[in-house]
């Protein structure tokens, strides 16, 4: 009886991890994966930092439970979306920087801070202007010409 032959025989050597077949086939329909590595490292840095921020205009809004609680619906949201993207990077041979400070700076959105005067109002403000911020820049990463999107994207 003949032997059954994987795909990959002859393609890549078992145990090779340096041809994942899920970064071949990002390859074959032409994307650029190291920019996308990057990409997603500033993104996850980005999400990372947001939630930093948001746990501590969380805690100025006691007294406040309906705004309270968006700002923990945003929180939760870029913690899940920091841990979605982060096991992305590694499965694509990518890395997190293991300095929190070179991490942080990749953001590519200024810091949420807690503004002067920690209104509802303005903790409200600081965190609309920080989603606009993410959306944007996620807009220039994918899309750095806006009035055309990429065919691999």
């Amino acid at each position: 009886m003949d032997e059954k032959k994987h795909a990959s025989d002859g393609i890549v050597r078992a145990g090779d991890l340096t041809r994942r077949v899920g970064v071949e086939q990002i390859r074959m329909r032409g994307v650029d994966v190291d920019r996308l590595i990057e990409l997603l490292i500033d993104a996850a840095g980005a999400e990372f930092t947001t939630y930093y921020y948001y746990t501590i205009l969380r805690m100025y809004l006691a007294g406040n439970e309906d705004y309270k609680e968006i700002c923990e619906d945003a929180r939760l949201e870029d913690r899940a979306h920091f841990e979605f993207i982060t096991p992305r990077i590694y499965e694509l041979g990518g890395s997190l920087p293991t300095d929190i400070r070179e991490f942080a700076d990749r953001a590519g959105c200024p810091d949420a801070y807690l503004p002067d005067e920690p209104t509802a109002a303005n903790i409200l403000t600081v965190l609309l202007e920080a989603e606009r911020c993410a959306v944007r820049h996620v807009e220039r990463g994918l899309r750095p010409d806006v009035r055309q999107r990429p065919a691999h994207l």
